[in-house]
């Protein structure tokens, strides 16, 4: 092809191009109708389109008021919330509140973010990040919005998740507890009754608490016998001339050995306080079936087995 002839189509190519671009006019009319658009979809309640159109609208920002931005980032928050996209919602919202601290609807920003958060936390057999992080955002809606009409929805929202967090712990527990991690168990059980007083079922949870505390010896007992064999060994090895750092060594049955000690002490002030939390149960519950368990437990705790080891 001769160069004559590329010079039409260079023409036409120029001429296809120019007629494309859009004038700084039209891009701010474009703008406004899908901020319009988008703004009359969400009250119609079509909020996947309406999150479409502000999101065209929001590139296209530099055409647009403070006021309507703020609007818009707003709207788009909300649309994508009610649309079911929670995570995306989560980062608007997050930015919302960070950049309009002070803005009229920033209660019920706070109020969609933290239902946002709660609605991709997965269940209590999982990771409870998102649960904690709105239970912060729930924590920091209290200090700063003393007289605010979301108070009762918030509320709501941190039984609910204080529940998920308690239920979450108590699966832990239980976890330690049928495998035989006795103190770990007792441990885990504790702080739910400390932390969470009101979302459990005491009574339940107060069984468990100190049927693991009476068991904790059974559980002291293998880790001290650990200890034991770490010690024999190294010691033999040391006094047979076998390691080059005595030192070291001699470090390290120290710490075997502070250990020995460490869980004798934690079986003995575990049973110590399970006895008396026993009574505690009496009072409270009377001699119920729970109670009876236990007492069986505390005279013969050895004969309890987990259910791996029933297995076995």
């Amino acid at each position: 092809m001769k160069v004559k002839d590329l010079i039409p189509i260079a023409v036409v190519l120029l001429l296809l191009n120019s007629c494309g671009k859009l004038t700084e006019k039209e891009k701010m009319e474009q703008t406004l109708k899908n901020y319009h658009q988008g703004l009359s979809l969400y009250q119609k309640g079509d909020y996947g389109k309406a999150a479409e159109k502000l999101r065209k609208a929001e590139a296209g920002m530099a055409y647009l008021t403070p006021n309507q931005i703020r609007k818009l980032k707003y709207k788009l928050a909300l649309a994508l919330y009610k649309d079911g996209k929670y995570e995306d919602a989560i980062l608007e919202l997050e930015d919302y509140i960070t950049f309009y601290p002070t803005a009229p609807n920033i209660e019920e920003a706070y109020y969609y973010l933290i239902k946002a958060y709660l609605k991709i936390s997965p269940d209590p057999w999982r990771d409870q990040t998102y649960t904690q992080k709105a239970l912060k955002l729930i924590n920091e809606f209290f200090v700063n919005f003393t007289n605010s009409k979301y108070l009762p929805q918030i509320e709501e929202l941190k039984e609910e998740a204080l529940r998920k967090l308690a239920e979450h712990q108590l699966l832990i527990a239980k976890f330690y507890e049928d495998y035989g991690y006795y103190y770990p168990a007792a441990l885990r059980y504790e702080y739910v009754l400390i932390t969470f007083p009101n979302e459990i079922n005491e009574q339940i949870v107060l069984f468990h608490y100190i049927k693991n505390l009476l068991l904790v010896p059974k559980y002291a007992k293998k880790k001290e016998i650990v200890f034991q064999e770490k010690y024999k060994d190294l010691k033999e090895k040391l006094l047979k001339g076998e390691l080059k750092d005595k030192k070291a060594a001699e470090k390290r049955l120290e710490f075997f050995s502070s250990q020995i000690e460490r869980w004798k002490k934690i079986a003995k002030e575990a049973y110590q306080k399970g006895e008396n939390d026993l009574q505690i149960y009496k009072q409270k519950y009377g001699e119920d079936k729970y109670y009876k368990l236990l007492l069986k437990i505390k005279n013969n705790e050895r004969g309890i087995k987990t259910w791996i080891e029933k297995l076995l």
